[in-house]
């Protein structure tokens, strides 16, 4: 008997399919991964400007304060000193000289603290030999004589005729008790007391601070001076101070012709603004690091993808040849013998076992004389009855047969799956009073279905837990605040950021880091278990709670609960003004303007922000004021930087 050979598949259908899925499959990932890669730059772009106007605006006021402390300090001894020489009685020019130089060595700022007669004469001095010089001619002295004005003039840079040091000289005029002119006081800064100070500031290549009169004139500009420059004309001078005393703008710098970001501020009780100026680069600098991380980063994905793609590629061709290769097998053996792959049952209509293919042994390890005569329901799993006696009866009406998979018990007693072909035997194309039956052993296939469908759900569980706190991601967090919106109309949610974090990262290491966020994590898991919240972490050294029917006093008392536990831990800072770990958090509940959860994500998030502005260390409500800012113990705020201007922190300066 002639038997024709089954067609295999063609070579260009093995092939061409796998290439298909692998192109498709390594472009998909592909653009995954360029499209993260570039939303994440732009997403640290905008960050990391928004960063740099908050720290530049922030050392713009610090300076501004420390300019307005300097000069007022010597405002004060001045305006005592003149009151003084309006009395009709002095000491000896001795005891002032000595007096006056007392004052100029308790007080750094000063260099040289004189006062002129009428004629321009030194009359008294904190120099020790004072010098035979007459400074009539200067234009400040000039000023007192032939105004009234009795306010402080502001005057510099000049050279100190004394020392011949660049200094900034700050004089009052001295009156008679009748009002007429008697001489001027004049205190001098050397310009290097604010060079000295600025230097101390980190603001990249070509940062620049100035200190300015209001009109332009620019007495201080550090690191390089500007001789012969002034700001008079200026977008600075001409537009922006007269909308307000302090701002941000980006525009060509006078000086070198650099595009920069500046901040800037007039200074408060005196004629003086000071500006602070870095160059994009400099602004850009860790960003542009981050992109460099990334870029690198996305490429090994990238060739990890590629190498990945070139496996599934062989396994897909190998998985082709060998699926032609058992279908070629198949139809010859069901051709020879249909017995030999599977199990034939031949079962009567009350479903008692007439006949039996030897094959059975090899399937279930029972002779086929052993399962003659046997109800073939009784053989099945108890669970599975049910359903194949359901099949059983739609049976007879189904043409091509039916197909059930179940499970027997084997002569070993181990559970086996089959996957069986139902069919009634046919005569004169009306069903028979028999049923043929084909059996396959297909408990290899479900093993592998179950092991699959476990992987499936252990990698539906990664893909919303965090690897390093356990705690659900941010995508798990938004599904479950969108759900939580829909369910309840009392809903809170707590944003939670860790102090200082990337001081105690450098000064402790990363590992430190790890464990602090991972202590972290496990401590706001435990503490919304018992009352129905969701923890999460949110991104970074940022951690997001929702709660659910809570309204603000509670979520405020969880926010102070957690900053509690979170000190007991006993965690260490040296980045922290405090000393040891603490958290900052911003509260927000709904309320009836609340439309959306992005809106009260964003409420909670601006609440931490104010916390973060005013010191850290502290829990800040939105919309609701429940207790807003309350610290986490007395000692708390003591131990954090006060808001006050005179004490704000300037961070990365």
């Amino acid at each position: 008997m002639n038997v024709r050979k089954p067609t295999a598949p063609s070579s260009t259908s093995r092939l061409t399919t796998p290439v298909l899925i692998v192109t498709m499959f390594v472009l998909a990932l592909s653009a995954c991964v360029l499209g993260l890669v570039v939303w994440k730059g732009y997403e640290a772009r905008q960050n990391a400007l928004a960063q740099s106007e908050t720290e530049m605006r922030n050392l713009a006021h610090s300076l501004a304060e420390h300019a307005s402390h300097t000069i007022q300090t010597i405002d004060v001894v001045m305006d005592d000193l003149v009151a003084f020489l309006r009395l009709p009685s002095h000491p000896s020019r001795q005891t002032l000289d000595a007096r006056l130089r007392e004052v100029a060595d308790n007080l750094d700022q000063i260099n040289e603290l004189v006062v002129f007669d009428a004629n321009g004469n030194i009359r008294y001095a904190s120099l020790a030999m004072p010098p035979s010089i007459n400074n009539a001619d200067r234009s400040y002295f000039v000023h007192h004589r032939d105004s009234t004005d009795n306010s402080l003039q502001i005057t510099g840079p000049m050279l100190s005729r004394h020392s011949g040091r660049p200094i900034i000289a700050l004089t009052r005029r001295i009156e008679n008790a009748d009002g007429s002119f008697a001489g001027v006081v004049i205190a001098t800064i050397e310009s290097d007391y604010f060079t000295d100070f600025y230097k101390t500031l980190n603001l990249g290549p070509d940062g620049a601070i100035t200190l300015a009169a209001s009109d332009g004139r620019i007495m201080i500009r550090w690191p390089s001076a500007a001789e012969g420059k002034d700001l008079s004309n200026t977008v600075l001078l001409r537009e922006l101070l007269p909308r307000g005393p302090q701002g941000y703008n980006v525009e060509t710098s006078p000086f070198d012709g650099l595009v920069k970001y500046y901040a800037y501020e007039r200074v408060q009780r005196y004629p003086l603004l000071v500006t602070v100026a870095r160059t994009e680069a400099s602004v850009l600098a860790r960003w542009h690091e981050g992109i460099r991380s990334d870029a690198l980063v996305a490429s090994a994905m990238l060739a990890c993808v590629v190498l990945l793609a070139a496996v599934l590629a062989g396994q897909l061709r190998n998985r082709q040849r060998f699926e032609a290769i058992l279908r070629e097998r198949d139809a010859r053996h069901r051709l020879i013998d249909a017995n030999i792959g599977d199990v034939v049952v031949l079962l009567d209509e009350h479903g008692v076992v007439n006949f039996m293919s030897e094959s059975v042994e090899a399937v279930l390890g029972f002779t086929p004389d052993e399962m003659v005569g046997r109800v073939y329901a009784d053989m099945l799993h108890p669970d599975d009855v049910a359903g194949v006696r359901a099949m059983g009866r739609r049976l007879v009406d189904a043409k091509d047969g039916l197909r059930a998979e179940f499970r027997m018990e084997r002569a070993d007693a181990t559970i086996v799956w089959l996957e069986a072909n139902f069919r009634y035997t046919r005569q004169n194309g009306k069903p028979g009073n028999h049923i043929v039956c084909t059996l396959r052993d297909v408990t290899r296939r479900k093993e592998m279905e179950d092991e699959v469908d476990a992987l499936n759900s252990r990698l539906a569980e990664l893909a919303r837990t965090d690897g390093l706190t356990s705690l659900p991601n941010r995508r798990a967090h938004e599904d479950f605040i969108e759900d939580a919106f829909a369910a309840h109309a009392q809903l809170s949610v707590l944003m939670i950021d860790v102090d200082y974090f990337k001081g105690f990262n450098d000064g402790l290491g990363h590992q430190a880091g790890d464990q602090g966020l991972k202590l972290i994590g496990s401590l706001l898991a435990g503490a919304v278990a018992a009352i129905g919240g969701h923890a999460a972490r949110y991104g970074g050294e940022e951690f997001a709670i929702v709660l659910p029917g809570a309204d603000a006093e509670a979520a405020m008392q969880l926010a102070h609960l957690i900053r509690r536990e979170i000190r007991q831990l006993g965690l260490a800072n040296p980045a922290s003004p405090a000393g040891y770990l603490t958290v900052s958090i911003g509260v927000a509940t709904r309320t009836a303007e609340t439309n959306d959860p992005a809106t009260l994500v964003r409420d909670a998030d601006t609440a931490l922000y104010q916390a973060k502005r005013t010191g850290r260390n502290r829990s800040v409500a939105a919309l609701v004021h429940v207790a807003d800012a309350v610290p986490l113990a007395p000692r708390a705020d003591a131990e954090t930087a006060p808001s006050t201007p005179e004490a704000t922190r300037v961070p990365n300066a």
